[in-house]
């Protein structure tokens, strides 16, 4: 006697009894899910990072010179104005002695440039605003970038370099251009400075902090990285592989580099175990 043979089911009835089932696929989709909605809550988050650095030449009158630095901004429809608004506030409320600004301001587009501008000039602190240009900032139009910030009041550092008297001292602030463009002149951003002055440079880019060593630079600071801006851990090591200079504070020979997580996003508008960064950083005397 001959028995039917078994109907056949159509590959999309099967495929949906498949996803339908309790499976480890459907988990992991849905702490996908919950992980996606918490990166994008982290991205409008905001914390504050409290770093003392101890510079042997800070000279003892700038001893407790408490600096604000701010860094890719990324001002798009992914961070918009009300974000940033809301950082300026609260950077202004902890009243530090300097702003100091480490570019990508905007994303792509430039209509951004002019209101980010106009928000970040609201910064204000007895010495300061200064600004370097970031790879996003030439991507998009350094020089409109650095034409409407230095119209704003805010002073944009291109390979150059100024000395900051400041509590009957002073020490020297200089800002490089962009590494990724092929712009980066640290001589030039020293030119001018004495050889025994404690000297802070302001470089878009952490690589360049070997050259800044060498170049007897007390202190670089960097963005660039956003911290990782996505870190995927497992439970017992990192996925993705750790970037030499991802965020926080580097130390070479006698040079110092402190790179912060930044505030905006790119290409998503999240972040996941690596928060949005206010770095108040207070500059130490050396014992």
């Amino acid at each position: 006697m001959r028995t039917a043979a078994p109907k056949r089911v159509k590959l999309s009835e099967r495929i949906n009894a498949f996803v339908a089932q309790e499976t480890p696929l459907r988990n992991m989709a849905g702490n996908w899910s919950k992980k996606a909605r918490v990166a994008m809550d982290e991205a409008n988050s905001l914390s504050l990072e409290r770093v003392q650095i101890t510079l042997k030449r800070l000279p003892k009158k700038l001893d407790g010179f408490k600096i604000i630095q701010l860094s890719d901004i990324h001002h798009s429809p992914f961070t918009g104005l009300e974000y940033i608004e809301r950082v300026v506030k609260v950077a202004n409320r902890l009243r530090p002695d300097m702003f100091l600004l480490t570019g990508d301001y905007v994303s792509h587009e430039r209509e951004y440039i002019a209101p980010v501008a106009a928000t970040l000039a609201k910064l204000k602190a007895r010495y300061g605003p200064y600004a370097c240009l970031g790879n996003h900032d030439h991507w998009t139009d350094a020089d409109l970038v650095t034409h409407l910030f230095r119209g704003e009041g805010i002073t944009m550092l291109v390979n150059e370099g100024i000395r900051i008297e400041a509590r009957g001292a002073s020490f020297w602030l200089g800002g490089v251009d962009d590494y990724m463009v092929g712009k980066t002149d640290v001589p030039a951003a020293l030119k001018g400075s004495f050889p025994d002055e404690m000297k802070l440079l302001l470089a878009h880019n952490p690589i360049i902090f070997r050259e800044a060593a060498r170049m007897g630079i007390d202190l670089t600071l960097s963005g660039h990285t956003h911290g990782g801006q996505i870190k995927i851990r497992d439970e017992e090591k990192r996925i993705l592989p750790r970037r030499k200079f991802s965020a926080g504070l580097y130390e070479r020979k006698t040079s110092q580099l402190y790179v912060t997580r930044g505030i905006g996003t790119v290409v998503v508008p999240m972040r996941y175990q690596c928060p949005p960064e206010i770095s108040l950083l207070e500059l130490r005397t050396a014992e």
